[in-house]
């Protein structure tokens, strides 16, 4: 993700665009585990199956989108909202499948 944000901000330059790339990647490396067990940790809350993957890919989704641009809302990043863009595109359905595979280990 960091490469996809890094390019979205090229036009800007190589520093703001290595910015912007290594605020993305930081935030992946760091948060990413934490995000994927809040995820877990969700999915494990409601008795309906099918209900609680949506509603919890959904607020993990809506979260970590939010958190996205709140970092590339702070100085260093010439196009916020464009480099949330790629996790707006990519966290719902990447989310989709890390809770499925959960709930598939869980039934096991």
């Amino acid at each position: 993700m960091g490469g996809i944000v890094f390019f979205i901000n090229l036009d800007h330059g190589w520093t703001a665009s290595t910015i912007a790339g290594l605020k993305q990647w930081i935030y992946t490396f760091l948060f990413g585990g934490a995000i994927i067990r809040l995820l877990e940790y969700t999915i494990d809350k409601t008795k309906n199956i099918q209900c609680n993957i949506l509603i919890s890919v959904f607020l993990i989704s809506a979260l970590t989108s939010a958190l996205i641009y709140a970092v590339h809302s702070l100085k260093g990043t010439p196009e916020p909202f464009l480099s949330t863009v790629p996790t707006l595109l990519m966290a719902p359905p990447g989310f989709f499948v890390l809770a499925l595979k959960f709930k598939k280990e869980q039934e096991n």
